[in-house]
C-alpha cells in the first residue's frame, strides 16, 4: 500500500531539513512525499530542491503566488498517487515507524481513517509537556462519529480539539473531497468533518508518534476577523441539511464558540487600532470579552517568563523493565511494544508528555535500553547526548547522533 504523505511549506526553512528527514526514515518505505511550497521566498524552494534531488520519494510543486495552505493541500491532493493520504505540516516530526503503525491499526480495525495522539513540543516548557489527546486518558482504540467531533471543537471541556490531528485516510474514502480554500486556519477540521459527514469512520488510537512542533510562527496559532469570518461561513456550510437532533445541537454550540471568537478579534483589532470608544461598546455588549482578554495577557506573560527559564543537565534511562538506577539517573519506564490497536497497561500519553517536558526543562542525557527505549527515544525532542542499548542481533536505525553501546550485564536476547 502507498501513502502519500501531502505537505504544504510557507518560509519554513528552518525546520524543513527535520521534517523531510522524519518522512524518509520512515520504516513504511512504499511512500512518496509531496511538497507544495506556497510562494515562501525564504531557502525553503532551494532545500527542498535538494531533497527532491537526492531521493525520488520526495516531488517540489511550486506555487508561483501565495495562496494560502488549503490551496497548496489541494495542489499536493491532485498530484497523489497513494492507497493513503497523510498531511503533515512542514515544521512537524514524525516517529519512524508512525505510518506503518497507523496504517496497520487502520487495516486491523477496518476504518476509512486513524488518527494518533500529537506531541506537543517547543523551545519553552509551556510550549511543552503535553498531548492533544492526555485528557481522553486513552489505553485503546476510540471512534469517534461526527457529534462527537463537533463538540470537541466547540468548546467542550472534557474533549480536546480534534481539528488539530493528522489522520491517516483511506483515498477512497476521501472521494474528491477538497480543502475549502478560503479558509486559512481551521481547514483541516473543515475537511474532516465533511469527511465524518460522508460516512467516515475514524478511530483514535493512544501512541503519540505525530510530535507537533509549537512555536511563535505557527499559521494554526494566529486567529483574525479576516480568519474567522470564512471559518463561520464553512461552518454555516457543513451544518446546511444536518437533522440528527444531537448533531444539529453540537453544531450550534459549535457556531455559538466561533461567534464569540469573532467579537474578540473585533475587540482585539480595535484596541491595537487604538480606537477605544469602539472597544469600550464591544465589551459592553460583551462583558465576558474582558475576561477573555485578561486570559490572553496572562498567557503572554507566562510565555514570556517561560522564555528565560534555565535548563540543567539531566541524566534519564528509558526502558521497560523498571530497576533501581544510580542516584544520578531517574528511571522513565515505558511500556512494552505491542499491536498499534492493542490496549495498553496505562495512558502512553503520560509517558509522551513526561519526555516532552523533561527535554523542554534539561538538558538531557539519555540511556535507551532495548527496542522499547530506542522506540521511545524517537519521542523525545531533543537532548545533548544518547546512547542506545540493544541486544547484540538487534539491528535497527538510531536517531541522529545517537550512539550504540554495550552493557553485558543488560544484554538479554530477544
Amino acid at each position: 500500500m502507498r501513502i502519500s504523505v501531502l505537505m504544504a511549506n510557507w518560509r519554513g526553512a528552518a525546520f524543513l531539513p527535520e521534517a523531510i528527514a522524519s518522512v524518509l526514515r520512515q520504516s513504511h518505505a512504499d511512500l512518496e512525499l509531496i511538497v507544495v511550497d506556497d510562494a515562501s521566498g525564504d531557502d525553503s524552494v532551494a532545500i527542498l530542491r535538494e531533497a527532491a534531488a537526492a531521493d525520488p520519494r520526495v516531488r517540489l510543486i511550486e506555487m508561483e503566488r501565495n495562496a494560502g495552505p488549503s490551496a497548496a493541500r489541494n495542489r499536493a491532493l491532485d498530484a497523489a498517487t497513494g492507497d493513503w493520504l497523510a498531511i503533515m505540516d512542514s515544521d512537524d516530526v514524525l516517529h519512524p515507524d508512525r505510518l506503518a503503525r497507523l496504517l496497520s491499526a487502520a487495516e486491523a480495525l477496518g476504518v476509512e481513517a486513524v488518527a494518533d495522539d500529537m506531541l506537543f513540543f517547543g523551545e519553552t516548557p509551556d510550549a511543552s509537556g503535553r498531548t492533544l489527546l492526555q485528557v481522553l486518558h486513552l489505553t485503546g482504540p476510540m471512534q469517534v462519529d461526527a457529534t462527537t467531533f463537533v463538540e470537541a471543537n466547540g468548546g467542550t471541556g472534557d474533549l480536546p480539539p480534534l481539528g488539530y490531528l493528522k489522520p491517516l485516510v483511506r483515498r477512497d474514502a476521501w472521494d474528491g473531497l477538497r480543502y475549502d480554500e478560503t479558509l486559512r486556519v481551521g481547514e483541516d477540521y473543515d475537511l474532516y468533518l465533511r469527511l465524518l459527514l460522508s460516512g467516515a469512520r475514524l478511530v483514535l488510537l493512544p501512541e503519540a508518534l505525530y510530535l507537533y512542533r509549537r512555536h511563535s510562527g505557527s499559521i494554526s496559532h494566529r486567529l483574525s476577523v479576516a480568519a474567522l469570518e470564512p471559518l463561520i461561513a464553512a461552518h454555516d456550510r457543513s451544518a446546511e441539511g444536518q437533522t440528527e437532533p444531537v448533531l444539529v445541537e453540537a453544531l450550534r454550540r459549535r457556531r455559538a464558540g466561533l461567534e464569540a471568537m469573532l467579537a474578540f478579534e473585533h475587540l482585539v483589532a480595535a484596541i491595537k487600532g487604538r480606537r477605544p470608544a469602539e472597544a469600550l461598546s464591544r465589551l459592553a455588549r460583551r462583558p465576558l470579552l474582558a475576561r477573555e482578554l485578561l486570559r490572553s495577557l496572562g498567557e503572554r506573560r507566562n510565555r514570556r517568563a517561560a522564555e528565560i527559564e534555565e535548563r540543567h543537565p539531566l541524566s534519564i534511562v528509558l526502558t521497560a523493565d523498571p530497576r533501581p538506577v544510580s542516584e544520578t539517573e531517574r528511571l522513565v519506564a515505558v511500556p512494552p511494544l505491542q499491536a498499534p490497536e492493542a490496549i495498553h497497561p496505562w495512558p502512553p500519553a503520560q509517558q509522551a508528555a513526561l519526555l516532552s517536558d523533561l527535554a523542554a526543562r534539561h538538558e538531557l542525557e539519555i540511556c535507551a535500553e532495548g527496542r522499547e527505549g530506542l522506540f521511545w527515544l524517537w519521542l523525545v525532542p531533543r537532548w545533548r547526548r544518547a546512547e542506545v542499548v540493544l541486544p547484540p542481533r538487534h539491528s535497527a536505525p538510531l536517531p541522529p547522533g545517537a550512539e550504540r553501546v554495550s552493557h553485558p550485564s543488560l544484554m538479554v536476547e530477544d
